[in-house]
């Protein structure tokens, strides 16, 4: 699995966080828990940024990205903390799984390394996204402080995220470590996140290797030679191996259930909030930074859908194999046997989040209603 690149960019960046995903002897504990002690400490100054500015709905809604923003990361860390052992466990079964198929039948190699390339693509694109959006977040206030002192020749000290502290932030020497504490938490929230993001996608990539090579071994079928024992016997390991991609992949998703819904719950929440912040920037600097903030949640409510209905489209595959096989060569016991695979892949997986299914579907009625509920919002200034 090595020389398919498997989970080469999760690896990484779980260990910005300090966690060795294989080896829990091997973290960084001090360092992730600082770090999620400072995010979550931060909730408190924001907290109180929205109890002062309740009437300013530009104030609150900017806010309010920030303190949702640092609850879903928490939300994900706490998934991971509680779910570690059976992850870790997933993923080394998906890897022998995989390991064994490649032995077994060579043309699996290339099925599993493109839907690795495809993963590390995908989860390659996510993660330049969100630390676009931090980097913004991070270069707001420094350039807003550039500009005005060129307009006016002063300018008052600003911070990347909104909130109210007990102390005069005007202050320098209160300033800088008020600026690491943002740049501290701004790290974790978008580290945390791709961390348990780029996981689900690489675990869903994976699955979706297993049905692709069940599929390609159920057209293969046609050219076993062999008495019909032989033949039923070699169906019932492809039949086989499909369960097991089922079984893992609903072992998944109700691992993951509670974090879909609250990462479209909330993404779609603060799209709301930051898309109109951008419209009331707009034309100023600071748009630029709301825009590649929206932007990243766009994009990431977007593959949390493309890999939802990946998933349940090559879950239901399996029954177009079987009709691309030479089934009509098969014995009665293995067309009986392929009858029941057939009926079985008319309930495809489904990446749910309770009572909605992530796919593309949704992901273009979460954006209709985003750009209704900007409007309201508007309304309401």
């Amino acid at each position: 699995m090595d020389n398919v690149n498997f989970l080469r960019v999760q690896l990484f960046v779980f260990r910005l966080m300090g966690i060795n995903l294989h080896n829990r002897e091997k973290d960084f504990s001090a360092f992730t828990s600082f770090l999620i002690f400072a995010m979550v400490s931060f909730n408190a100054p924001m907290g109180n940024s929205v109890r002062q500015n309740l009437t300013n709905v530009s104030n609150v809604s900017d806010t309010m990205g920030s303190v949702l923003a640092t609850s879903l990361t928490f939300t994900k860390y706490l998934t991971f903390f509680y779910y570690r052992r059976e992850l870790v466990e997933l993923v080394n079964r998906i890897r022998r799984i995989l390991n064994a198929e490649m032995e077994a039948w060579p043309p699996a190699f290339e099925i599993v390394e493109a839907e690795n390339r495809s993963d590390q693509r995908l989860s390659g694109l996510y993660i330049r996204c969100f630390i676009a959006a931090g980097v913004f977040a991070s270069v707001k206030p420094l350039v807003t402080m550039g500009l005005a002192v060129m307009r006016t020749g002063s300018t008052m000290l600003e911070l990347p995220y909104v909130a109210q502290y007990p102390w005069d932030n005007q202050v320098v020497y209160f300033y800088v470590p008020t600026y690491v504490w943002n740049m501290l938490v701004g790290y974790t929230a978008v580290v945390m996140a791709l961390c348990m993001d780029t996981l689900l996608f690489a675990l869903i990539y994976n699955v979706c290797a297993i049905f692709r090579v069940a599929q390609q071994r159920a057209i293969a079928l046609g050219e076993v030679k062999g008495t019909a024992k032989e033949e039923f016997e070699s169906l019932l390991q492809v039949l086989e191996l499909h369960q097991t991609g089922l079984r893992i992949a609903e072992q998944l998703l109700s691992y993951f259930q509670p974090l879909v819904f609250m990462h479209f719950l909330v993404s779609a929440v603060m799209m709301c909030f930051v898309g109109f912040q951008a419209a009331d920037w707009f034309p100023k600097p600071q748009f630029i930074y709301f825009m590649a903030f929206v932007s990243s949640l766009l994009i990431a409510v977007f593959i949390y859908s493309y890999c939802g209905e990946h998933l349940k489209h090559e879950s239901a595959a399996f029954a177009e194999a079987i009709c691309d096989s030479a089934w009509y060569k098969f014995s009665p016991a293995s067309k009986k046997a392929l009858l029941l695979a057939i009926m079985r892949s008319q309930r495809p997986c489904e990446l749910r989040g309770y009572f909605f299914e992530a796919n593309m579907a949704t992901f273009s009625m979460i954006v209709r209603s985003t750009v209704s509920y900007i409007m309201m919002l508007r309304s309401f200034r």
